[in-house]
């Protein structure tokens, strides 16, 4: 097996938060109110005091080019990614004394590496074991990395979860949904699943304020609700978030969830003056973002690292 070696483009990775075109979206809006009654829902007086927030990050090092140059196969070539993902988690006490009302803590995080390729490369590639996929799709590659990262975030939360009243894990809640008391947490919009006057329920949510619970099948099921954190105007969809819940939850414990995620989320919200992302890159989210991005590694270290491997 013949291996080459390149930079990777980062301009190459699709947005793990972006939903296939592909998929039909199918909405039930009658699990918390009537779609003729939908408005937006204030959030309770009291909620969840102890959080755990739990991200993920990933980072693709290099590209690698399999030449296959046995007589059967000679000259069929392979693509693979040589990535690095970091997953941890975030304790957040909002009882605690810190100036900006809530104390939090690093409370654990990991780090893994791999190569994704639908053949083995049939070479040690150290720090990169390799990881079989499927297909040779790029995309697929890039989904192989991403289910990786989804396996480590839900470890990593597993740790931490039966000490939290309430789990937000950044991005889709899918593959994750075995932990209790957690929610999904989508900071993007790349598309509009209700219409019409329900659709308009959430431009007209005032910070605090969320929709009621609707049940979408999108690629997978599950319960769903848009929040709106403070920090901007309360008309579009400016500081909107979308939270997701387990579809095997009853319909009165993910409304529960709702309202939990209503009560406790906008004291986390960033401000603008700090993140480009505010509000909804909630502020735990943000410095564990920035503290498993320094844990990846040097990059150039890294890809030299590859290439030493290719040609061992």
């Amino acid at each position: 097996m013949q291996i080459t070696v390149d930079a990777w483009d980062p301009s190459f990775a699709d947005n793990p938060e972006s939903p296939s075109r592909s998929d039909r979206a199918v909405v039930r809006a009658d699990i918390e109110l009537e779609p003729a009654d939908w408005r937006p829902v204030d959030a309770p007086a009291a909620g969840p005091r102890r959080i755990a927030v739990v991200d993920g990050v990933r980072r693709i090092d290099a590209r690698v080019e399999l030449l296959d140059d046995t007589p059967e196969h000679r000259g069929e070539r392979w693509p693979g990614v040589c990535v690095s993902w970091a997953a941890g988690a975030v304790v957040c006490d909002l009882d605690g004394r810190s100036s900006s009302g809530a104390e939090a803590a690093v409370v654990d995080f990991a780090v893994e590496r791999g190569l994704f390729a639908a053949v083995d490369p049939g070479a040690d590639f150290g720090r990169y074991p390799y990881r079989k996929v499927e297909s040779a799709d790029p995309g697929e590659l890039i989904a192989g990395a991403q289910t990786a990262m989804a396996e480590l975030e839900a470890k990593v939360a597993s740790t931490c979860a039966a000490d939290a009243e309430l789990s937000v894990l950044d991005g889709p809640l899918r593959g994750r949904t075995r932990l209790p008391h957690s929610v999904g947490y989508i900071k993007s919009h790349h598309r509009s699943y209700l219409q019409g006057e329900l659709n308009a329920v959430v431009e007209r949510l005032a910070p605090g304020q969320r929709t009621p619970v609707f049940h979408l099948m999108s690629g997978w099921p599950r319960y769903t609700w848009y929040l709106r954190l403070p920090g901007t105007s309360s008309r579009g969809w400016a500081g909107v978030a979308r939270l997701e819940a387990a579809d095997d939850l009853t319909e009165e414990a993910a409304i529960a969830l709702a309202d939990a995620t209503a009560a406790a989320l906008p004291p986390l919200g960033s401000a603008a003056h700090k993140d480009a992302r505010a509000p909804q890159n909630l502020t735990p989210i943000a410095g564990l973002e920035r503290r498993l991005k320094r844990m990846l590694g040097d990059p150039r270290l890294l890809l030299r690292s590859v290439r030493a491997a290719s040609q061992g």
